[in-house]
């Protein structure tokens, strides 16, 4: 058989796999995953401005590498995916210490010790362009030596990651001052939060440490599964329990007591962001939030949904995880399972904000209720009639200014044709029909939040507190629209 061999252009491909899609924390994240690899207990990552020539470090003390070891790690590909794996290794692809620095900068050392051996290699990308050819530098700049021989000066084992020539993570326009703003913001506000949700598992066990500079990252739980409100669905087993599902459903609003609790809760991608299944490969989160692809949407009333994936990494290829361990595919034997468990668990989220059992509604003094519709018995017949002093039908007639005659009108049409035998013929063989129905369903026409917003004003002008007036509204005077239009009421109002 003839065949010719098909070198790749090193500058070239370098330049594509630059472009995977990483952004800082998520490259940060699977240089991480090669520490907790290499047993590190310790992981910092340190960052300086340098006189404008910006540098990030991310150091372990891990069982740092021999130069073999090193100079296979610095080849792309250096495993096969295909490779079983120990249990522990968060690796697949042999890609991801290149491609997630690659991304980031276009120089990059590894600096590697073993008591007083030291090892170290070094990509630089303008080096691979100008001579098309995957060549690794074997010498360090000055100041590279300098800063790391500094940063490795107290542990006996370990390894350094240096990345130089940011030209990544710095925007291209303004002056220094505000690329220097730029530099410590993100790794200040976008690197320590994420780093805290990928790696919380390991963070409340106390296996390992991470730091950002010198700010210690804390765990955050996305099920706050140490509140006592939480309510943990039973989980399911699957391929041996090798593969684990347990949907959460987080406390209600009102029994989040503190501004802690609730920033804990809401976490700093917001509401919307965090409902949905978070996977974990091992102990390290993978995906988190959101429906894969199964025709879910996001619901303000689902916001409380959160339901909990584990994998261990045999079946990295069957749920498809990519590079950048940021995505995965559930198999098609998955779905119909995984979208009967989400279905249940947000309807679980809506029936927890509906159901209000403990709180009774205070009302003012002479205050009265008025339903919607009211029951008038003529002779032997009873005859159901709009009720026009209900406060919800009160409020939409002062606030469209509606013809008081035109309105009389229109409730003598409908009450003259309720249905009544087929409401009790439907209704003798299965549920309310107004109960339980799906969000979009129950979500009422535009404009009456702004309606329910202003009486809430009003409520709360006369003493009434932001809770009990939401109570108020969305109880008496426009009951039954749902939970997303209580939790459109609460936000509007939170901190009241």
């Amino acid at each position: 058989m003839r065949t010719l061999e098909a070198v790749p252009s090193a500058s070239s491909l370098i330049e594509s796999m630059r472009s995977l899609g990483y952004d800082l924390p998520s490259a940060l994240a699977d240089i991480i995953d090669n520490s907790i690899t290499a047993k590190a207990s310790r992981i910092k990552i340190d960052y300086g401005w340098n006189e404008g020539n910006p540098y990030v470090l991310i150091l372990d003390n891990g069982g740092g590498m021999s130069y073999d070891k090193l100079y296979e790690a610095m080849k792309p590909g250096s495993k096969s995916p295909l490779e079983e794996r120990e249990e522990d290794d968060l690796g697949r692809f042999g890609l991801g210490l290149k491609t997630a620095s690659w991304s980031q900068c276009k120089r990059m050392t590894v600096y590697t010790k073993q008591k007083e051996l030291i090892n170290h290699l070094t990509w630089d990308l303008d080096h691979v362009s100008k001579v098309d050819n995957w060549e690794l530098l074997v010498d360090l700049e000055q100041y590279e030596q300098e800063i790391l021989q500094q940063k490795l000066t107290d542990i006996d084992n370990g390894t350094a990651l240096l990345w130089t020539n940011l030209d990544r993570i710095l925007p291209e326009r303004g002056d220094d001052d505000s690329k220097k703003g730029h530099f410590y913001s993100i790794m200040g506000d976008l690197v320590t939060p994420h780093l805290s949700m990928i790696f919380h598992r390991y963070l409340e066990r106390k296996k390992i440490e991470i730091f950002v500079g010198r700010v210690s990252c804390k765990s955050w739980d996305p099920f706050m599964s140490a509140h006592n409100a939480t309510e943990e669905v039973s989980s399911e087993g699957y391929e041996d329990e090798k593969i684990t599902i347990t949907p959460f459903l987080l406390p209600h609003s009102s029994k989040l007591v503190t501004a802690f609790e609730k920033e804990e809760a809401e976490g700093i991608r917001g509401w919307d962001a965090n409902q949905g299944f978070f996977v974990y490969r091992k102990d390290r989160m993978i995906i988190s939030g959101g429906y894969f692809d199964l025709d879910l949407k996001p619901n303000a009333s689902h916001r409380l949904c959160r339901i909990k994936v584990d994998l261990t990494n045999e079946f990295d290829h069957a749920w498809k995880v990519d590079i950048r361990k940021r995505d995965v595919i559930p198999p098609p034997s998955y779905r119909d399972e995984l979208k009967r468990i989400a279905k249940s668990t947000m309807n679980r989220s809506s029936n927890r904000y509906v159901a209000r059992t403990t709180f009774k509604t205070k009302l003012r003094k002479n205050q009265t209720l008025e339903e919607i519709w009211q029951r008038k018995q003529i002779g032997e017949k009873i005859q159901y009639k709009i009720n026009s002093k209900s406060p919800g039908i009160g409020a939409l007639i002062d606030e469209h200014n509606i013809n008081k005659k035109a309105l009389k009108q229109i409730f003598y049409l409908i009450e003259r044709n309720v249905p009544y035998r087929s409401i009790t013929l439907d209704n003798n063989e299965m549920e309310d029909a107004t109960m339980n129905l799906p969000q979009e369903n129950v979500r009422p026409p535009e404009g009456v939040l702004q309606v329910a917003i202003n009486l809430v004003h009003s409520e709360i002008t006369k003493g009434m507190s932001a809770v009990d007036a939401i109570e108020l509204i969305t109880q008496l005077i426009f009951p039954s629209f749902g939970a997303e239009f209580r939790v459109k009421l609460e936000d509007e109002f939170e901190g009241e």
